[in-house]
């Protein structure tokens, strides 16, 4: 409580310093907020009551079509994305000659934006389901089903570029293997940029359940807060981040409930790999990656967050 109230003490404090016109702006500034709040807790959903529960992990099992359809209401930042796609080209100035490969591409909205720019680039995800709808929503696109724990999915020096963004690295077991794959599809002097967290600092808080994510409550907030609550038309979602310092590894266990009988009729969990981010800049390193770079995420509301940029050497 100490902490909330030295938070709003000081917000108070300089609320008191603005100009009339500055106090007005700051008022109509928070009535927007909060129907933006309201907005995004409020999510459509099916017009359907669910009778059977079903219990969901591994990739095949968890992105079915449900779950693919709900997918962007939950976790996509338009300001996250335009944010990595500006540092990405930025820091690996990317040409007419690149090659990109996005691994873990979702629904395909970084190859998107990427090919929006005039790159070549393709997408490819463990989930067949998540590759339809990236090919629904951008059938232009090249997306492909794969597992990048095979060395063999793509040919030796395609690619000038791989990205592995959005907690996607956390979901591979052998990051050793990984990084030699990277290693072996990469051109010399090709970038590989990859998405690590401090995860004993990162907000666990989904995008839906917190949609003002400049001003995060875990800032404010005495214990870490590790679970996030979306209310859809017919059902609720609920979530919760479960880290085991013990063996670096971490559960996100997501569970549904009828929005009419408060029954849960879905839980899925997803097992995460989840060492220390310094520990896997070793690993690369052992894989022959030299460390280029480092963008805080901060800037587009996620702290503790970072893309690294790592360098194949010529």
């Amino acid at each position: 409580m100490k902490t909330l109230s030295k938070g709003v003490s000081s917000i108070s404090n300089t609320y008191e310093k603005l100009s009339n016109w500055g106090k007005v702006l700051v008022i109509f500034s928070i009535i927007i907020i909060l129907y933006m709040m309201y907005k995004n807790n409020h999510k459509e959903g099916f017009t359907v009551t669910h009778q059977e529960f079903t219990f969901k992990d591994g990739t095949s099992e968890i992105y079915d079509d449900f779950y693919v359809n709900i997918y962007d209401q939950l976790l996509y930042s338009d300001v996250k994305n335009e944010f990595e796609i500006d540092k990405i080209i930025n820091n690996t100035k990317p040409d007419e000659r690149s090659v990109i490969l996005d691994i873990g591409s979702a629904t395909g909205h970084h190859v998107a934006a990427l090919a929006e720019k005039n790159f070549k680039v393709v997408g490819v995800d463990k989930s067949e389901t998540m590759v339809k709808k990236a090919k629904e929503m951008y059938p232009n696109l090249d997306f492909l089903q794969g597992d990048v724990n095979n060395a063999m999915i793509f040919h030796p020096e395609s690619f000038t570029h791989i990205l592995c963004l959005y907690f996607t690295i956390y979901y591979i077991p052998d990051k050793l293997q990984f990084f030699r794959n990277c290693m072996k599809w990469l051109m010399g002097g090709g970038y590989l940029v990859v998405h690590l967290v401090d995860k004993y600092m990162f907000d666990t808080i989904i995008p839906a359940a917190n949609p003002l994510l400049l001003l995060t409550p875990q800032r404010y907030a005495e214990k870490r807060i590790t679970n996030s609550k979306v209310t859809f038309d017919d059902f609720k979602y609920q979530s919760e981040f479960q880290l085991n310092d013990k063996d670096n590894s971490a559960k996100f266990v997501e569970t549904f409930k009828n929005k009419s009988d408060d029954k849960v009729f879905r839980k899925q969990e997803h097992q995460l790999y989840m060492e220390p981010y310094q520990d896997i800049l070793e690993i690369a390193k052992q894989a022959g990656f030299i460390v280029q770079s480092k963008i805080d995420l901060i800037r587009a509301g996620y702290e503790y967050q970072y893309l690294f940029v790592f360098v194949k050497p010529n």
